[in-house]
């Protein structure tokens, strides 16, 4: 319930009647309904009603705020499954992001990586591939055959040939950093220099 009614008395400022108070997104939104010398049952009804048509205007809108809100964080979650994922089940490619101090300051540092998660017989593995230090293929190759490994897989070819286009990274990086993070166009594959010039360049 958001309307509450004060009595003679029970409010510090000396306000006696109806206050509507709804949280509608970020904005509180708060309304007061003051009975103080209304005696006629009439207007008092009147005035109840008036705060609970408030009420109820406010709380739909709170409502639809929230389901609009929800159905964002799902869209991006589903979206950021999808624009990981690199058709091999345990093997995501992502940037890595380190937070160090330096130089008096928090610093963050990326860099793309395919990593490996998952586990066998009750028992967690997880390993980071950098892809900047080993190449983007030879990464690849290391993160597959690790997979392979932790799942008792004796052939493992065909998992190597769902290797992801490297170009996927330029989307990766859009996402990340629409989500408040800025990735400086050097941390994306050195396989993507050319694309990173002609970004450069315009």
């Amino acid at each position: 319930m958001s309307i509450y009614e004060y009595k003679e008395g029970e409010h510090k400022g000396g306000f006696i009647g109806w206050r509507v108070a709804v949280l509608v997104g970020d904005k509180y939104q708060q309304k007061y309904f003051n009975t103080r010398g209304v005696t006629n049952e009439f207007e008092l009804d009147v005035l109840k009603k008036q705060a609970e048509q408030i009420n109820a205007e406010w709380n739909y809108e709170r409502k639809l705020i929230s389901n609009q809100k929800k159905l964002e964080c799902r869209e991006v979650r589903n979206f950021a499954s999808s624009v990981f994922n690199t058709g091999v089940s345990g093997i995501k490619m992502k940037f890595r992001i380190d937070a160090k101090f330096r130089a008096g300051e928090n610093r963050k540092y990326y860099a793309p990586v395919f990593m490996v998660a998952g586990s066998t017989d009750n028992k967690r593995f997880f390993k980071v591939f950098n892809i900047l230090k080993l190449g983007y293929d030879w990464a690849w190759m290391n993160a597959v055959q690790f997979y392979a490994e932790k799942k008792n897989m004796n052939h493992f070819s065909h998992l190597l040939e769902r290797k992801p286009p490297v170009e996927k990274f330029i989307v990766i990086r859009r996402f990340v950093n629409s989500q408040g993070h800025d990735i400086p166009i050097a941390r994306l594959p050195n396989e993507l220099d050319s694309y990173k010039t002609e970004e450069l360049d315009i």
